[in-house]
């Protein structure tokens, strides 16, 4: 039996209103987000950069390394990439990025 993955996508919720919710997302070496799905818009914005994997919960096959550097900035619609996903620090240093979700999409 799985669970239905949740809309956490980051660590730590920083703000939230009407229109936008802002996430925190930092993870040490080897840490990892649980699985989630991306139902809205969003961009986020990497502090510290770092090696991650993208989990597929279901079908590893799908599942994505992904090396991301300091100041990247990434837009994703909602139905881009593998939105449902576990987050996973890979890599061997800690990795920070700041999500943030568009409510009205």
């Amino acid at each position: 039996m799985t669970s239905e993955p949740g809309d956490q996508v980051g660590t730590r919720l920083m703000f939230e209103n009407e229109r936008i919710r802002v996430w925190d997302l930092a993870l040490a070496p080897g840490e990892a987000l649980e699985a989630h799905v991306h139902r809205r818009d969003f961009c986020f914005i990497v502090v510290q950069g770092g090696h991650l994997q993208h989990v597929h919960p279901t079908d590893p096959a799908q599942s994505q390394d992904v090396q991301y550097e300091a100041d990247q900035v990434v837009f994703l619609e909602a139905g881009q990439g593998l939105l449902h996903h576990k987050l996973v620090n890979v890599g061997e240093k800690s990795y920070r990025n700041f999500v943030i979700e568009l409510k009205d999409t």
